[in-house]
């Protein structure tokens, strides 16, 4: 362990300069230009990696969150990055991935929370989900009308779902 704060100083900021100077160095050579398309793939790996920790090394239930969030995120963004996807798709309109993939990560971490399942994360996870869909569909031009006006018709099965709901926990809620 160093104390002398000077000599810390110093190294830091000779490796920052170092990465700095690499970086920089494969920028003006054209070389970051591969790099940046297979970037997303260190997010994928660190994710397998969080994940390969909650199943089978028993690590806190948020690596399973977590990697289950950077793996879908960092596939996604590879896919987007390679080319795999059609030109035609782009973040623009494929946005709404996102909360899906949020939603999707929401729901086992819920689900295996302590043992318990955590309805306070698996019903949000469901809804994430939900709204993924709505929005892709909007956002991919599948559907003819606008989003407001889909919102300004649609509103009241917004009440619809929250009745049901609380119907739902009324009757199957924990009883005491």
């Amino acid at each position: 362990m160093m104390k002398d704060p000077v000599r810390k100083a110093a190294i830091v900021s000779g490796v920052v300069l170092t990465v700095l100077g690499i970086v920089l160095l494969f920028w003006t050579q054209n070389f970051i230009n591969g790099l940046v398309r297979w970037s997303p793939l260190a997010i994928t790996v660190f994710g397998a990696w969080l994940l390969f920790k909650a199943w089978f090394r028993k690590a806190r239930p948020s690596s399973l969150f977590l990697g289950l969030l950077l793996f879908l995120t960092g596939t996604f963004l590879l896919f987007l990055s390679t080319g795999i996807l059609p030109e035609s798709l782009g973040l623009k309109e494929l946005w709404p991935v996102f909360m899906g993939i949020v939603g999707v990560s929401l729901i086992p971490y819920g689900a295996g929370y302590r043992r318990t399942i955590r309805v306070t994360l698996v019903i949000p996870g469901v809804i994430l989900i939900m709204l993924t869909g709505v929005f892709l569909v909007f956002s991919l031009g599948l559907v003819k009308e606008s989003f407001s006006e889909f919102v300004i018709g649609w509103w009241p099965l917004v009440l619809v779902f929250m009745g049901i709901t609380l119907v739902a926990s009324g009757t199957f809620g924990r009883k005491e």
